[in-house]
């Protein structure tokens, strides 16, 4: 990825990249862009004006917008950070959907490659793993529901930390 772009900078190359997303070269109104992201579209008209300074779109003056070669690698790679916190978020940790988004949303912007390749490595070994994986994650979201209770897991006897109050129990 380009050094220095903001998570601003990559949330229209995301965008750009989502709203062409039947032909990734279809070209992108700068009017949509705004509303997606909800913004005015003189702000959106800067930003973009950025991104081409960096080779990153090809918007000529009152034309629409398209990811430029490097744009679209840029977006994509957000892209699959974005989808591979929302996996780990609802698969593992069995967050609900609309707060994974969220979250995801927020982190695929700040996440270390190391950080996203543990995840991706993760997620792969558990979906193919022969032990029996799933029978533990099954047992890690039954800790979940007895530690938001504020109770010992029976199984394993363990208590929960209390260094971190669970956000449930306010």
């Amino acid at each position: 990825m380009p050094e220095h772009l903001s998570s601003n900078m990559e949330m229209y190359l995301k965008t750009i990249l989502q709203l062409g997303r039947e032909n990734e070269q279809q070209p992108v109104g700068v009017t949509a862009i705004a509303k997606a992201l909800g913004v005015s579209v003189p702000s959106a008209s800067q930003a973009l004006r950025s991104l081409r300074a960096r080779g990153l779109v090809v918007h000529p003056t009152y034309g629409k917008v398209r990811l430029s070669n490097q744009g679209r690698d840029v977006a994509r790679a957000i892209h699959e950070r974005y989808e591979t916190l929302q996996r780990f978020f609802t698969d593992v940790l069995h967050i609900d959907a609309r707060t994974a988004r969220d979250e995801a949303c927020k982190i695929e912007h700040v996440l270390a490659d190391d950080t996203l390749w543990r995840l991706e490595a993760w997620l792969d070994f558990v979906s193919r793993c022969r032990l029996d994986l799933k029978q533990v994650l099954g047992h890690f979201h039954e800790y979940l529901e007895w530690r938001h209770a504020g109770n010992c897991c029976p199984t394993c006897e363990v208590a929960p930390d209390r260094r971190v109050d669970d956000p449930r129990r306010t």
